[in-house]
């Protein structure tokens, strides 16, 4: 624990989609087979476990060096799966430090721990179980202003003698909380078990942001149950959760008033209807907050996306329609450019219309793109002619120079390009002409290289 920092800047300077740590510190000091009901608080007795200890005082200590604390940790990127990003030391040293994208490191270690398990292949339904979410609630509360591991870990208030009063302080209370940032990512086996579990723990009331992709045996019940115990979820990924319906997303609509984003791409039994559906019902829509809805491998047509873009025009901000062959280049370009002032993400990975024409029509109608994905684009082999009409649309043409983020009217785009005509020399070429207006990836060098969360993007 005493090397951690220096552990961190040597064996972490660079970014990782699953933490290094794959013997993590907890499992030494819990039982051999990772059981958290010994590892973790126990239910039972007020003291809590040395583990519980440790990560209590890992909160009390982040200074800055390694965490980059938030008021709440809810913004996680759910279309990327970076957990972690590397920056230049602020001591004058050459390694970059890591910075733990939750802000709360010892929610961040319980998340390495779920992560860790994921990858040893030792996660089975029930191994997360109450005493695990408890823990992961005080961490997301703060060990100081917990109380002891009880069902309620409410903060303390007067007591009153109506109950109506103490139910309005209660649900008061309970809107003031932190809210924490959970990913279940490749869980597959687990089910009913955990997310009892979860509930249990009463997790729902700290809960911001959910990754459940590539959960299988989520069901349209299950994932009802779980919104109407976690209404405060801002952010929800059932990715690749194909036993989801519209059903589901019909209760996802209802439960989750304060939901902004929700990524439901390769869940094939929802349809492009589902999620027009989804976009009418859900109170974002109108209010202008539910700004991010990511849907490939839908099977969008011209006419699902016309409707879809007419319910959400004037506030959407991330949009993911991939694997959609019959979507047609011209009725894109018009349907699309009704978000030009709004969009700043798009993916359109794997559609047989993104041509190097289409490109150049994305650029010059969508200024504020500071993300586009043209993944499987085999015709497109530079990326020259989208940046120079993107460049002439908001007059700003060569404008970024190295070291500067751009601004609003002219962000630094990123271009995730893997398996496209776009090289090596090719990208030589754009950045002559454009400096520092982009990054482009054409090849994670096996890394799983995704977006980056630079400053200048969260």
């Amino acid at each position: 624990i005493k090397k951690v920092d220096h552990f961190c800047a040597a064996t972490m300077s660079f970014t990782r989609e699953i933490p290094a740590l794959r013997s993590l510190s907890l499992r030494a000091i819990g039982s051999s087979n990772c059981d958290p009901a010994v590892t973790f608080t126990s239910l039972s007795e007020k003291e809590r476990s040395t583990t519980s200890r440790l990560l209590a005082r890992l909160s009390e200590k982040q200074d800055g060096r390694i965490f980059n604390p938030k008021k709440n940790a809810n913004d996680v990127d759910l279309v990327s799966p970076w957990i972690a990003v590397s920056k230049p030391s602020p001591y004058g040293d050459d390694l970059n430090l890591l910075v733990i994208e939750g802000g709360n490191s010892a929610v961040d270690c319980l998340q390495s721990y779920i992560d860790a398990l994921v990858d040893l292949g030792r996660m089975q339904d029930g191994k997360l179980g109450v005493v695990f979410f408890k823990e992961w609630r005080l961490a997301v509360l703060g060990y100081k202003d917990a109380d002891d591991g009880s069902n309620n870990n409410y903060p303390k208030k007067r007591k009153r003698s109506a109950k109506q009063s103490d139910d309005n302080n209660k649900a008061s209370q309970i809107k003031e909380m932190p809210l924490g940032a959970l990913s279940l990512h490749n869980c597959a086996n687990i089910g009913m078990n955990t997310l009892g579990a979860m509930k249990e723990a009463n997790i729902g009331s700290v809960l911001g942001a959910l990754d459940l992709t590539g959960v299988h045996a989520l069901t349209d019940k299950i994932l009802t149950d779980l919104v109407n115990h976690c209404p405060r979820i801002r952010r929800l990924s059932i990715k690749n959760c194909r036993k989801v319906t519209g059903v589901g997303l019909t209760a996802v609509a209802k439960g989750l008033p304060d939901l902004r984003s929700i990524d439901m791409g390769g869940s094939f039994n929802i349809t492009p209807a589902d999620v027009i559906e989804l976009a009418k019902l859900h109170p974002g829509t109108a209010a202008g907050t539910f700004t991010e809805i990511h849907a490939s491998g839908l099977n969008w047509s011209d006419e699902f996306l016309e409707v879809f873009i007419d319910l959400v025009k004037g506030h959407l901000t991330g949009l993911s329609i991939g694997f959609s062959p019959r979507l047609t280049a011209a009725r894109v370009a018009a349907t699309l450019g009704q978000v030009g002032e709004t969009l700043t993400s798009l993916s359109m990975h794997f559609c047989d219309c993104m041509t190097i024409d289409l490109s150049i029509q994305l650029g010059k109608l969508l200024p504020k793109l500071r993300v586009i994905d043209i993944r499987g684009a085999g015709s497109i082999n530079s990326i020259t002619p989208m940046l120079d009409a993107r460049a002439a649309s908001v007059g700003g043409y060569g404008r970024v120079n190295e070291g500067e983020a751009g601004d609003d009217n002219f962000p630094v785009v990123f271009v995730l390009a893997r398996y496209t005509g776009i090289t090596s020399s090719s990208l030589v070429d754009t950045r002559a002409v454009h400096s520092y207006d982009f990054e482009c990836i054409i090849d994670g060098g096996g890394l799983g290289s995704g977006i980056r969360r630079l400053d200048a993007l969260q």
